[in-house]
């Protein structure tokens, strides 16, 4: 399939992202008081080359690593942390990346730092006992990123949520405004045009009621996928929009959660 420019803003789904977006922050300052956690842990020198590190109050049975969206240029990691409530119940420590913002950062840039951010947390996993399989997740602008990063030997399972797979599209768009992508960044970067020999296990989600370009970013790179024979899992959420698709995904009954309480990877 050809993947056609569109206006990729999705605000435009919905008719309250700023109260949207504000109720992400102040779920995510309860989680934050609910639960022990370290911030703005360095893996860099940069100010915003950090994590955070949240701990479960079980019996730790694995990791969760989830990279934030915003096109590369909004948004913050701590934005994010309500994601963490449940996975946190279940005995999974996560963690939260953050990096720098374009265009004071470019997108390859941002591609070494999360490359940067997941070794420095595999040092620090190696210096604790072994607690189970990592699972590495980003939504919207983090699908890339953990795409890009699904062989760092990390990663047990990756989950790309709404993602952009390929970037030539945005080339058209505002998102580009700061962004100022380049031929070289977009044929490097680009996962679609990246497929591996061999698949870490992976499941793409997205929203029924995103944009259709979203949606069709996730169906390419699943297509692209499995013309090589590779086994990719690939849902979409009934009812779920760009943002609500979070909420879905990782409420007590949600599809990605039902992944990492099985133990499974959703192929």
């Amino acid at each position: 399939m050809k993947l056609m420019p569109g206006s990729y803003d999705n605000g435009t789904t919905v008719d309250d992202e700023a109260e949207i977006l504000a109720s992400f922050q102040h779920r995510s300052r309860e989680v934050y008081q609910k639960f022990n956690s370290d911030g703005d842990v360095p893996y860099g020198e940069l100010p915003r080359q950090t994590i955070d590190w949240l701990y479960s109050p079980h019996s730790v049975v694995g990791t969760l690593i989830f990279i934030h969206g915003g096109y590369w240029q909004f948004c913050n990691k701590e934005d994010f942390a309500f994601i963490a409530a449940v996975p946190l119940t279940l005995g999974l420590d996560v963690v939260l990346v953050e990096y720098s913002h374009a265009p004071q950062a470019t997108l390859t840039d941002i591609d070494g730092e999360i490359g940067a951010a997941l070794s420095e947390i595999q040092r620090r996993l190696a210096q604790r006992p072994p607690c189970g399989p990592v699972y590495l997740a980003g939504h919207s602008a983090g699908g890339q990123l953990v795409a890009r990063w699904q062989q760092h030997p990390l990663a047990d399972a990756v989950f790309p949520i709404s993602g952009i797979f390929e970037l030539e599209p945005l080339l058209s768009t505002y998102v580009n405004h700061r962004l100022q992508l380049t031929a070289a960044e977009i044929a490097a970067l680009s996962p679609a045009r990246h497929i591996p020999a061999r698949l870490t296990p992976m499941t793409l989600f997205y929203g029924a009621q995103e944009l259709p370009e979203l949606i069709g970013q996730s169906e390419h790179y699943c297509q692209a996928l499995r013309q090589q024979g590779l086994s990719v899992g690939l849902q979409a959420v009934d009812g779920a929009n760009h943002y609500n698709v979070l909420d879905a995904l990782f409420a007590a009954d949600g599809a990605l959660i039902h992944l990492l309480e099985q133990g499974e990877d959703g192929r």
